[in-house]
């Protein structure tokens, strides 16, 4: 094996010395082909990737909205924290649930006679730490007594804490939230505005709404749930039970003239992160049909133009192959050199691809993904992938994926053709 690829380096050093244009471009066109499928990967993939404090999103399952039907009309937002629970409480195939605001609003924060900074505040429970894998420099989460008993504790992250300390260890310290006080129980890693599920500046413990915050026919509040699925959970049951739930509360409605209308929540990352209202159902399958339509468009386009360039390539190696042939090599060998060969040169092209693309995501990200939702000062947001979501292990498998099919498309056919030449023309140079 190490002779074959020794073998292989190099023809492909020997192509490189006496075809340079040809081969340059080959590996060039390579690496543009390369860097746009996987700009198109990594930017739609950011929100489903499994990056701390979302590393669970292979199975987390979001219960956000409500939409209801009434005698004065229709009303649709944020769910009431009863109605959750009658939803998404102990449901089969969920391991843990956890409440948050439904809708978050940045609110003045200040320590003592600071000046004041809005920053994007989010009220969650205990068993909120517990799904998502926060890093703590200082301090704790809150525990189930904390949150039950409304007591003015807060977590912060160390970007807010060293703005306004100095230091990252306040813990214990005071912070006023729209003018009340909070002590600080925790201080925890910054992270990216794009992870919008966790995304905070400030935290503080959930309290479910007054009954004068209630509208739609008090089923509709400021609450959303987070489902950690177990981890033989399935999200189309999971879903099965919700929809029954739906159908039994609609039954105790009717006689008032109220419908709760259903849209297959919950719903799994892919789906929570597009553009959709509370009033209508997401389309689970449609952006993922146009990815694979455009990876297939982006690979297919330019593995015709490389098909081409590798078929010149091999013009100038016909009676090598002629004389392979007249000693025996097989169709088979033949062909699985020509792609071996061609293989390091797509991997070059597509590493130089990769690392394109990487740089470019992370310099000019704000171009073209979205990041719906980031709001407060932006002083101290980054809203930018962090290293971790645009390079792991799956975007590297993605990349040598696309590299194998780029080469079995671009050079399969030239390697079948030159495969199947006559050893006797080849050698006479009578063979094109």
């Amino acid at each position: 094996m190490s002779n074959d690829m020794n073998n292989y380096i190099k023809q492909v050093w020997y192509e490189l010395r006496h075809q340079p244009m040809v081969t340059t471009t080959s590996i060039l066109g390579t690496a543009f082909s390369i860097f746009m499928v996987m700009a198109v990967f990594i930017t739609s993939s950011i929100d489903t990737v499994e990056v701390s404090p979302e590393s669970n999103r292979s199975r987390m399952l979001y219960g956000k909205y409500i939409h209801v039907k009434h005698a004065n009309g229709e009303s649709s937002g944020s769910l009431a924290y009863n109605t959750a629970l009658k939803l998404y409480d102990n449901l089969d195939g969920v391991e843990k649930i956890s409440f948050s605001d439904g809708w978050q609003e940045s609110q003045d924060v200040a320590v003592g006679n600071s000046d004041v900074v809005s920053l994007p505040v989010k009220m969650v429970d205990d068993v909120f730490w517990e799904l998502f894998d926060f890093d703590f420099v200082s301090g704790k989460p809150f525990d189930k007594a904390t949150v039950e008993s409304g007591l003015k504790r807060v977590i912060i992250t160390r970007s807010v804490a060293i703005k306004f300390f100095g230091r990252e260890d306040v813990a214990g310290q005071e912070i006023k939230i729209s003018h009340v006080p909070y002590v600080i129980q925790g201080v925890v890693k910054d992270t990216s505005p794009l992870l919008k599920e966790s995304f905070a500046k400030v935290f503080i413990p959930f309290q479910k709404e007054k009954e004068e915050d209630l509208w739609a026919e008090g089923l509709a509040g400021n609450s959303q749930v987070y489902l950690l699925m177990a981890e033989n959970g399935d999200e189309n049951k999971i879903r099965q039970q919700v929809k029954n739930r739906y159908a039994t509360m609609n039954s105790q409605l009717k006689k008032q003239g109220v419908e709760i209308i259903y849209h297959e929540a919950p719903f799994n990352a892919s789906v929570i992160n597009q553009f959709f209202g509370s009033n209508n159902t997401p389309d689970f399958d449609g952006p993922q049909r146009m990815r694979y339509l455009v990876y297939t468009i982006l690979l297919i386009l330019p593995a015709i133009n490389l098909s081409s360039m590798t078929r010149s390539r091999l013009r100038r190696r016909v009676a090598e192959i002629g004389v392979r042939r007249a000693y025996g090599a097989t169709k088979a060998g033949i062909i699985s050199r020509l792609l071996g060969e061609n293989m390091i040169l797509t991997l070059a092209g597509g590493l130089i691809g990769l690392i394109l693309c990487i740089i470019f995501v992370a310099l000019f990200s704000n171009f073209f993904i979205s990041y719906g939702g980031t709001f407060a000062s932006g002083e101290i947001v980054e809203a930018s992938p962090t290293f971790n979501m645009t390079l792991n292990l799956k975007t590297f498998g993605i990349a040598l994926l696309f590299c194998l099919i780029l080469n079995l498309l671009s050079t399969g056919m030239p390697a079948w053709r030159a495969s199947r030449v006559n050893p006797a023309e080849a050698i006479s140079g009578k063979n094109d």
